[in-house]
């Protein structure tokens, strides 16, 4: 088994795990919420079902490219697209908390520095938490296949 097989596999897991826990919570289920263990990570929100159900989908993405072997080029454009679900995901999750630092109403203007900064500070969804380690699938992206 290579290193990065191992990796994306166990990424996978964690993924999928948490995908199944927001769906959990999305549906209703009297679920833990991890911020009352980790003060980084909460899982609550909305769209908190369709959330579970990409970050779902991506730990399948992760754990069928490892299955099938991550030495072959499909496998690793499959890994790739798991990774790439979890960045837009996050992506969407921060500019959401950005844009809700912003004050409504006609009178009201930009938010100064100190809103902004506490509306891009933890706690994170899971996908933002993830993405950093997701990354690493962008060397499959700038690898060229040799024959």
């Amino acid at each position: 088994m290579r290193r990065d097989e191992a990796y994306f596999g166990a990424l996978g897991v964690v993924v999928g795990l948490v995908g199944l826990l927001a769906i959990a919570r999305g549906s209703g289920m009297a679920t833990i919420d991890p911020a009352s263990t980790l003060a980084v990570v909460t899982v609550s929100g909305t769209f908190l079902l369709w959330r579970g159900a990409i970050l779902l989908a991506a730990g399948a993405f992760y754990l069928q490219g490892v299955r099938e072997g991550l030495d072959r080029l499909n496998a690793q454009a499959t890994v790739f697209l798991g990774s790439l679900m979890i960045g837009i995901l996050a992506g969407a999750e921060l500019v959401s908390n950005l844009l809700e630092a912003i004050p409504g109403g006609a009178d009201q203007g930009v938010a100064g520095g100190d809103e902004i900064v506490a509306a891009v500070g933890p706690p994170y969804a899971p996908a933002v938490v993830i993405v950093p380690f997701a990354l690493v699938a962008v060397t499959y992206w700038s690898r060229e296949e040799r024959p």
